[in-house]
């Protein structure tokens, strides 16, 4: 196989899985690849980028390169992702479409000289960046949601039964026998029988409800359906005469942001090692990395995140699709074992439990 193919199926599966780097090894200390090797990993639409001269002329083709052809690729992804998400905003858009410039460019920069960051398909690297930009933003926006999107999803790759597949317009699901028919509307919820509401025989009740509708309809109007029969909710607003009062919404979200800010202050008073293990391993709940919430919301810049966790900031950025680390992963990194990790973070948790039971 040659280097071609192996950077090629470095850019398959999960997105972050392609950018891992020896993340123990910042990039100043790594040795550069020649010219004639990069152009053979990467895609030759970085070409133009391996044989800039200087890091001026690196960046004027990374503008280009973000401009001309990376845009054009996130704009039909995100509009897409509108279709699917119809609550979502205009600056919404604009903000994932901002995360995936910025991350794309770090990449750029790295694809230039080191060979261990090349990207073998550029349009397939992009489409993917966008396409993990958009999960990310179900996972914080619909954490519920998104949960019960992913367990269908295993739900329907794991039984015989049923079966998904993709159309130019959707990815369609339904009963195995109706596997590459066209998808018809899920309709609206309709008079439920006990096994369908029976969240705890997941696989039973989905073929009550394909039995049901008759016909397969796309995944997406498939978890509308679900949701509802299993009353999964992100937000539960109550409904009386009463308008309701935006003020007590407000206050909610103030309340939510203080008591992380007051999390955040805790944690830069505990030791070294206790917040390494912490952040380093933080995790939603959905298990994603829950270290960006603290950057999103502005509580904390990445500059100060890598101060706190010990790192430097490009190290940061190495691994920040990573997040969270495991725990070997962790002690590898300060030099302890894994027993000692899971004893630190330990201690930190019961310090800051301590500590904001006070407030």
């Amino acid at each position: 196989m040659d280097g071609r193919s192996r950077a090629a199926g470095g850019n398959k599966g999960a997105l972050c899985q392609s950018e891992r780097a020896a993340t123990s090894v910042p990039y100043h200390d790594r040795p550069m690849a020649d010219a004639d090797r990069l152009r053979d990993l990467n895609d030759p639409a970085l070409w133009p980028l391996v044989d800039a001269s200087g890091e001026q002329g690196r960046e004027e083709v990374i503008a280009v390169l973000v401009t001309r052809c990376a845009r054009p690729l996130i704009e039909t992804v995100l509009k897409r992702f509108r279709r699917t998400e119809p609550d979502v905003q205009t600056e919404d858009l604009e903000e994932i479409s901002s995360l995936v410039v910025l991350r794309l460019i770090r990449k750029l920069r790295a694809a230039a000289v080191y060979e261990d960051h090349a990207i073998a398909v550029f349009h397939s690297y992009v489409s993917a960046l966008a396409h993990n930009a958009c999960h990310d933003f179900r996972r914080l926006r619909y954490p519920e949601r998104y949960r019960l999107k992913r367990n269908l999803r295993y739900i329907m790759g794991r039984h015989a039964a049923f079966a998904l597949w993709e159309t130019p317009e959707d990815v369609v699901a339904g009963l195995a026998q109706w596997r590459g028919s066209a998808p018809g509307p899920a309709g609206d919820p309709f008079a439920a029988t006990k096994i369908m509401r029976d969240r705890a025989r997941p696989a039973e009740a989905l073929q009550a409800v394909f039995e049901r509708i008759g016909h397969p309809v796309a995944f997406e109007s498939l978890l509308d359906l679900v949701a509802e029969l299993w009353d999964v909710r992100d937000v539960v607003v109550e409904r009386d005469e009463f308008p309701p009062d935006e003020r007590s919404d407000q206050l909610s979200v103030l309340e939510q942001r203080q008591s992380l800010e007051r999390l955040w202050r805790e944690i830069l008073e505990l030791p070294q090692n206790q917040r390494a293990a912490l952040l380093l391993n933080l995790r939603d709940s959905t298990g994603a990395n829950a270290l960006a919430l603290f950057v999103l919301l502005q509580i904390a810049d990445a500059a100060e995140v890598a101060r706190v966790t010990g790192l430097t900031p490009c190290e940061l950025n190495e691994i920040w699709c990573d997040l969270p680390l495991d725990d070997l992963t962790i002690a590898a990194r300060l030099g302890l074992t894994r027993q000692q990790i899971i004893n630190l973070r330990k201690s930190a948790r019961l310090r800051l439990s301590r500590r904001m039971a006070r407030i």
